[in-house]
């Protein structure tokens, strides 16, 4: 620890300014509290020289200033600053990074020594560098989704590095965000890490500390120019050049740090760099030199641009559109496949690399093999079989030791412990293990008579040989050359005498040259070579590597080798019973207990495949299936899989039907019997002619069953080989006797007999029947040997036994020799591992020293009388043996036999206790005892027997009667009463209630355990000679007369060691059969991937996967139809303007004219008489009101009228040049007139000088709107055709829109009116369902352009008034789109001034707010509960708070509802009468609140368009009228309103399927209904905002 504090602060240092060098050029530019260059004031350097005083800066016009650099006035120390950050902002998610402050000229090499090393980062194989924007910015949520799910993908697939700026803003926080979302706990904790400048963080001082958790908030003030650390980085390197509040001093540092991992390795085993990718994601003009300086470097490094991210990424995508040239210079194949592997990216290798039309080098493929072999990718072995890399021609002895010896996969060097362990002795360190170890290993793994084959003569002669070669090559020519080092690695079909027609390498391997065998120019060495070079080295090639990956515990590999091959089900077996052992070894050695569970764990894995695919076999063909039980394996030691199973100890699948099946034909042998058949067999042994009455079975239906030896030496052909099996044709000719010539009828049916009486005698069955008579006559004799007298010489019953126990000696000796290891050691070894042959060796060996004793005619021969009687004993409980047989009895025995083992350490305890108080009494009460053999007895004897209720009331005082008391006699009553109580209550009853548990723990799998030791029943019996003792000293006679007429016959030794119990298969039999196991493996795999895919995680998981997908193309469709809609809206609202244009032309027209011939009427009339005033009617568009005096009163041109669909431009120049801005006084569009006389001429002359400002203004009007609307028709009609969207109500909308909409692009200037929104926001409190709403306390200004002042919209409380929308902060509302802003009535304001004396609009208007929320609350619960057969799912619109800054106004603003209005209630109760489905469902809705909130509320007042409702109406009862406690609007009427609606509703249908039918009028009863009234609980908590309005400025710089 200390260590490491030191070597960090002795390694990174921290700067800090050592020069005050101010801003500014001149002095009169320095401010009155001046900053040095770095950013600091006077007062913050701690490391300040004496500098010169303020009157010695330089003046005006003084020699030029020193430049500062971070060279020169920055001091170095050591860092003060590396530990864990404790990030705080959140409490459900733990986070914390790594972090230390580094100096901006730190080394790079120290720097990846420090993540590497301290910080226990993994070693990176790519490294992606993301750059763009440090500032907020909008990124679209495709581009979003897209970056995020991209980078983390990318760098949990290749384990990346991701460098960042590590700030809470920009880019960087958007790559946390991704973290959060996509990322694993391994990413957050190892591969982002952060790159940020120490000077820019806010409250870095909290940092500072020697190897320290500091906790951190990352939420900074908005108000300050520094950034706060990203909470989802895993490490931070904080960049330290000196300044305050500078960007940028990072870059250099990183940028050295990504060219120094560029030169690391990728992996170990690889020479290739790791690659270094740049992601760009928006940014300034800095990213584009950045980009720059990346594609020009050496080796390049590509750049990926996120397209639509904004400023520089969109132009640097625009400029590679552009002038896309592919000038990438690409690696060679084999490097790229060297890159993907350290990636473990198999699908780049095969979508990218193993295609077709490479040029591969000689040799890449074979060491791309190698390399995924050796890192354990799976994915890269499956890729590089499926291309055509074959096993057997990659696999080489040298290889094959190369992955034995590997240093990947666990380092715990267990191989080396095993072949220690082989070995008996110490191996030193690096030491290299070879394949004559492995085989040594695998013998003690698998244990018993395995024989592996590389301890096998021929392979230790090819691997000796092919070593030999390799060294003297190394002695005649120092090191190994190219051609030395192809001769050593021998191909697995080739020995180093092969001839030209064995297979020849695979191109990129070499093959062995004919020269090597000339080396070796004895006549001995090539008598050697010749003769081994008939036999491979490797036959079975996947069988190895499967071995090898079992062996080094790599679980994956090798459940995908054991796919690959043939004897699948052998090879499961052999992969359980290495794990098994693997796992004991692990135990024993005191090794990890979590790996050796891990090992157990794989071992049941194997075991489980095994019995699938026994059990799909055996679906698929009875007979085939017992084939492979029992056919022999020559690639595992001529095992079959049932002895592998046996060994293994696969319960399941010995004790499987299939496997019972074949131990029952084995059992009973060609005897057909299903019924009495123990009945049928006696009688038969008693009576042998009765054996001809027995029902025997054909040949064909013992077709799948082993024979024995004796069975074909006797001619029976069952398993008889094929012709073309060149080894059991060989046999068998060597096993049959000739036939004669001539076969008569009496030889043919005295051949049936004796076929007859041989199939019955030799059954299993028949064999254990007879032994068990034999051995029941046997202990009838024996006791009455030791019952009666025993004579000087022995009668004829104990001569008898004599001779049945030696026979029986002579037996056990064959069992002995005849097994088959061959080392007399390991023979002795497998025979004692038996139970049953401890016992009888130790009563044969009890039985001859009696026997040896009672020739004695002394003392000896009753010691020799005793033995025999010690002896019975053993041969009695034999008999537990011969009951084992039977189905009931044997799993009773089982029970036993797990009690007595289990027992031990409880009865170790229980002798602890007796000893303890028998020592004590015996030595209380017997002080004066002598030494002898009766004082042990005495210390146990009584002591036992009190276990077992005995407890000698007699002597527990001792003192009582004559007796002398001796000293301390009294403490004997009390050292029995505790030893009764611990032993005879405690240990007596511990040891019931275990062997109670052992019960019910057996009983339930007995019927499986006595179906797996029942191979070991019929086993013993099956290889017994069919005469028993002593008769079966025949069989012996006749054993060795067959092994000495086999001897002259010259049958090689190794044909004999392979006959057994086994299936002797031709080749084309045991090819159909492999064919057979490999349908059946296929089958099993096709249903298991099946069932993966049909499961129902896994639907869930695509039907997720098809929503996502599907949601957004929803996204991208509703996207399309509001920009259509919206570009509709538009040109709806063009033709509009194009209406009302023409209409205002026609009428200024008209004006015109009527004003000329007006003026030249009264120049006429004035030459002759006085005007008489008369009434002229104008155009209906235009009121010219008439006055007396006879004077006509006209508007002033210079004010037109505002019209529905005026274009606000007209209005603009107008009001804006007299400051009269459109507010919310409601204009009623009558502008004041003039008056009579002399100011009608004035209005007439002013109406003659204006003539031609307004025809021109009108005719730039109409040509404007006429281009725009043309321009928009053509959008819009490009749109219908590119998305196929047919809209036929085009027409419908520009022909009857009363209230048309403006477009935004016809505004060059944000127009209209400046405005404040203040939103309701809600945060979670205490759960999802409970929630507390406050108000944002600044507003996000707008621009609003009113678009009507009529009062169309007005209601009873409020006023309405439509405003489009021109430009939005923070997109707070959409620009271009109209809105509803709506006025509370000043007659409803001065009604509630009396309650709310200050601020009533504002009161009165956020209780409306509020009002809508509660009934979007209650909406929002009611779809969510409602059923599923209705459909609708109305909503009520947003409503937000608006402060108009013209004239001070608060109001309320929603979205424009367009469509026909209905209203279906209202705030008395009444309703409509409801002619569909939505409306019944909107009148249920207002019942079922009242029902939901206890009868607290009830919406009423519910209007709107089709599914979207605004202004209703929460009534609640409590609620006071004209009082400051009211919750909701002044719309509620209390107890009045609800009590009309309970009596005027009439439920409906809707009303039934919510359970509410017939229960407005009842009593409530808090059962009905199961949701939680909390609704008025959150209104009850909303906060009250403290709004204070905003001055202009204030609002823009906001």
């Amino acid at each position: 620890f200390q260590s490491r504090r030191s070597w960090i602060e002795d390694t990174f240092c921290k700067r800090a300014c050592g020069k005050f060098i101010p801003k500014g050029l001149s002095f009169a530019s320095l401010p009155l509290t001046p900053r040095c260059c770095c950013g600091r004031l006077v007062g913050e350097h701690t490391l300040l020289e004496t500098g010169p005083s303020m009157s010695s800066w330089p003046g005006p016009g003084t020699g030029q200033q020193e430049e500062w650099s971070v060279e020169c006035h920055t001091q170095t120390s050591a860092t003060d600053a590396y530990g864990t950050i404790d990030f705080q902002d959140s409490a459900g998610r733990n986070c914390h990074a790594k972090y230390v402050r580094v100096a901006v000229d730190a080394k790079a090499e120290a720097l990846l020594q420090l993540m590497r090393s301290e910080w226990q980062m993994e070693r990176p194989k790519l490294l992606l560098t993301v750059h763009g924007g440090t500032e907020n910015f909008p990124l679209p949520l495709k581009v979003r989704q897209a970056f995020s799910k991209g980078l983390i993908t990318a760098a949990q697939s290749t384990g990346a590095w991701i460098l960042t700026d590590g700030i809470n803003t920009g880019v960087s926080r958007y790559v946390g965000e991704a973290v959060k979302t996509y990322g694993t706990h391994d990413l957050r904790k190892r591969n982002a890490v952060g790159f940020t400048p120490w000077g820019v963080i806010d409250n870095h001082s909290d940092l500072i500390g020697r190897d320290v958790l500091r906790p951190y908030q990352p939420l900074g003030n908005p108000l300050s120019k520094r950034v706060c650390l990203n909470g989802l980085h895993s490490h931070f390197l904080l960049v330290d050049d000196g300044t305050l509040g500078k960007h940028g001093c990072q870059l250099g540092l990183r940028r050295k740090l990504e060219r120094h991992i560029q030169l690391q390795k990728i992996h170990p085993r690889f020479n290739q760099g790791v690659p270094v990718v740049c992601v760009v994601v928006e940014g300034g003009p800095d990213i584009v030199s950045m980009v720059l300086e990346y594609v020009s470097s050496v080796p390049p490094v590509p750049v990926f641009v996120f397209e639509g991210s904004g400023r520089a990424a969109d132009l640097l995508a625009f400029l590679h559109k552009q002038t896309a040239i592919d000038r990438c210079t690409k690696a060679s194949p084999g490097e790229q496949l060297s890159t993907a592997l350290a990636w473990d990216r198999a699908d780049i290798a095969k979508k990218h690399i193993l295609v077709y039309g490479q040029h591969w080098q000689v040799g890449s493929l074979e060491q791309a093999m190698l390399d995924a072999l050796v890192m354990d990718r799976v994915g890269f072995v499956k890729l590089l079989i499926d291309n055509g890399m074959t096993m057997n021609r990659f696999l080489t002895v040298s290889r094959l030791e190369e992955l034995y010896n590997t240093q990947q996969g666990p380092t715990d060097n267990f191989l080396h412990i095993l072949v220690e362990d082989v070995k008996q002795t110490h191996i030193p360190k690096g030491y290299r293990v070879s394949l004559i170890d492995v085989g040594q290993v695998i013998e003690y793994l698998i244990g018993g008579a395995y024989r592996s084959t590389y301890t096998r003569k021929h392979f230790r002669a090819h691997y000796n040989l092919l070593y030999a070669h390799c060294k003297s090559g190394r002695d005649s020519s120092g090191p190994l050359n190219k051609k030395r080092r192809a001769d050593c690695t021998l191909h697995p079909h080739q020995s180093p005498n092969s001839s030209p027609s064995r297979p020849p390498f695979f191109r990129t391997a070499q093959p062995y040259k004919r020269k090597v065998c000339e080396r070796y120019g004895t006549s001995q060495n090539k008598s050697q070579s010749s003769e081994l070079g008939d036999s491979p080295l490797f036959v079975y090639n996947f069988n190895d590597l499967f071995v090898w990956a079992v062996l080094q515990r790599r679980q994956q590999m090798a459940l995908f080798l054991w796919q690959h091959g043939e004897e699948a089900m052998a090879r499961a077996t052999v992969a359980c019973k290495l794990y098994r052992a693997m796992a004991y070894e692990f135990r024993q050695s005191n090794m990890d207990d979590t790996t050796g569970e891990q090992l157990k764990t794989y071992s049941m894995d194997f075991g489980q495949l095994a019995v699938d695919v026994l059990d799909r076999t055996f679906r698929q063909n009875e007979r085939m299936a017992m084939k492979l039980l029992t056919s022999e394996m020559e690639a595992w030691s001529h095992f079959t899989c049932l002895q592998m199973a046996v060994s293994s100890r696969l319960r399941p699948f010995v004790s499987h039907s299939c496997t019972q099946m074949l131990l029952t034909d084995l059992w009973t042998g060609r005897l057909n019997m299903r019924k009495n058949s123990w009945f049928k067999i006696i009688l038969s042994i008693l009576m042998p002619p009765a054996i001809l009455l027995l029902e025997f079975k054909s040949q064909a239906e013992m077709s799948h069953v082993p024979q024995s030896q004796e069975a074909l030496q006797f001619g029976w052909d069952t398993g008889r080989p094929e012709a073309d099996a060149e080894k059991g044709s060989a046999w068998w000719e060597s096993c049959s006797a000739p036939e004669a010539d001539t076969i008569t009828p009496v030889t043919t049916q005295c051949f049936f007999w004796t076929t007859r009486l041989y199939d019955f005698y030799t059954a299993p069955v028949v064999k254990f029947w007879f032994h068990t008579m034999s051995y029941l006559v046997f202990l009838m004799l024996f006791s009455y040997t030791v019952l009666v007298k025993m004579e000087d010489r022995p009668s004829t019953q104990e001569w008898l036994v004599i001779a049945y126990i030696i026979s029986t000696a002579v037996e056990k000796t064959r069992e002995v020799f005849m097994s088959v290891p061959r080392k007399p050691s390991q023979k002795l070894k497998v025979w004692f591992g038996e139970y049953w042959n401890v016992t009888d060796f130790l009563a044969i060996v009890l039985f001859l020293v009696g026997l040896g004793l009672r020739w004695d005619s002394g003392s000896y021969r009753t010691a020799g009388r005793i033995t025999y009687c010690l002896d019975i004993i053993f041969w009695y409980v034999r008999v537990l043996d011969l009951l084992a047989v039977n189905q009931h009895a044997g799993a009773y025995l089982t029970m036993i036999t797990k009690m007595t083992s289990n027992m031990f350490y409880i009865v170790v305890m229980m002798a602890i206790v007796l000893l303890s108080f028998g020592v004590s009494r015996k030595a209380i009460l017997s002080p004066d005892e002598a030494l002898s053999w009766s004082l042990l007895r005495d210390v146990v004897n009584q002591p036992y027997w009190m276990m077992f209720g005995e407890v000698y009331a007699g002597e527990i005082d001792t003192c009582a009667g004559d007796t002398p008391c001796v000293p301390g006699a009294f403490l004997t009553p009390f050292l029995q009463a505790v030893y009764l109580f611990f032993q005879y209550i405690i240990m007596v009853n511990i040891l019931i209630a275990f062997f109670n548990n052992v019960y019910f723990d057996m009983k339930s799998i007995s019927n499986k355990l006595w179906k797996y030791n029942r191979y070991r029943y019929i086993m013993t019996y099956q290889e017994k000679p069919w005469l028993p003792p002593p008769l079966i000293i025949l069989s012996h006679m006749t054993l060795c007369v067959t092994a000495i007429y086999q001897k002259h016959r010259g049958l090689s030794e190794q044909d004999t060691d392979s006959c057994g119990l086994k299936l002797y298969l031709g080749q084309e039999e045991l090819k159909r059969l492999h064919e057979f196991e490999e349908r059946c493996l296929v089958s099993y795999f096709h249903e298991k991937n099946q069932d993966v895919l049909c499961s129902q995680i896994n639907r869930v998981r695509a039907t997720a996967e098809r929503a996502e997908e599907m949601g957004v193309v929803m996204r991208e469709v509703s996207d399309r139809v509001h920009f259509i809609q919206d570009t509709l809206q538009v040109l709806d609202s063009q033709l509009g303007q194009l209406q009302d244009l023409s209409a205002l032309a026609v009428d200024t027209l008209t004006l015109l004219s009527a004003s000329d011939s007006l003026q030249q009427e009264e120049a006429r009339l004035g030459h002759c008489r006085p005007i008489t005033p008369s009434r002229h009617h104008v155009p209906h568009s235009w009121t010219l009101p008439h006055g007396g005096g006879g004077s006509v009163d006209i508007m002033p041109c210079h004010t037109p009228r505002a019209y529905r669909s005026t274009p606000p431009s007209l209005l603009w120049g107008h009001t804006s040049s007299r400051s009269q801005r459109l507010s919310l006084e409601w204009h009623t569009g009558a502008w004041g007139g003039g008056d009579h006389g002399g100011q009608g001429a004035a209005g007439l002359q002013s109406v003659r000088v204006d003539q031609l400002g307004l025809l021109c203004q009108l005719q730039v009007l109409v040509t404007i709107s006429i281009m725009i609307s043309l321009a928009f028709v053509k959008n819009v009609a490009m749109l219908v055709e590119m998305d196929c969207f047919c809209f036929g109500c085009i027409q419908k909308h520009a022909s009857a829109s009363l209230i048309p909409i403006f477009p935004v692009v016809a505004w060059s200037l944000a127009a209209g009116e400046e405005v404040s929104v203040y939103t309701l926001e809600e945060v979670e409190a205490a759960g999802p369902e409970s929630s507390i709403s406050y108000w944002s306390t600044k507003g996000l200004s707008a621009m609003l352009q009113p678009l009507s002042s009529e009062g169309c919209l007005d209601g009873g409380l409020r006023r309405a008034m439509l405003v489009l929308c021109t430009w939005a902060e923070r997109d707070v509302l959409r620009v271009g789109c109209v809105y509803v802003v709506k006025a509370i009535q000043p007659d409803v304001v001065c009604t509630w001034q009396r309650v709310f004396h200050s601020d009533t609009t504002l009161q009165l208007c956020l209780r409306e707010i509020q009002q809508q929320r509660a009934a979007q609350k209650l909406m929002h619960v009611f779809n969510q509960v409602k059923p599923e057969n209705m459909p609708h799912s109305p909503r009520f619109l947003d409503m937000s708070l608006l402060h108009w800054h013209s004239d001070g106004q608060w109001l309320t603003i929603e979205r424009n509802m367009t469509g026909d209005f209905r209203k279906y209630n209202n705030n008395t109760g009444e309703e409509i009468a409801p002619c569909c489905g939505m409306e019944e469902m909107l009148l249920a809705f207002s019942h079922w609140t009242y029902q939901y909130s206890c009868r607290e509320l009830l919406v009423l007042d519910l209007q709107g368009v089709g599914s979207e409702l605004t202004d209703p109406s929460v009534i609640r009862a409590e609620d006071k009228r004209y009082s400051d406690d009211m919750v909701f609007g002044p719309s509620n009427l209390g107890d009045a309103a609800i009590h009309s609606f309970v009596n005027k509703h009439t439920c409906n249908s809707c009303c039934e399927n919510l359970g509410l039918s017939g229960e407005r009028k009842e009593p409530f009863r808090p059962g009905l209904l199961t949701c939680v009234c909390h609704l008025y609980v959150v209104t009850r908590e909303v906060r009250w905002p403290e709004i204070k309005p905003r001055t202009s400025n204030e609002d823009r710089t906001g």
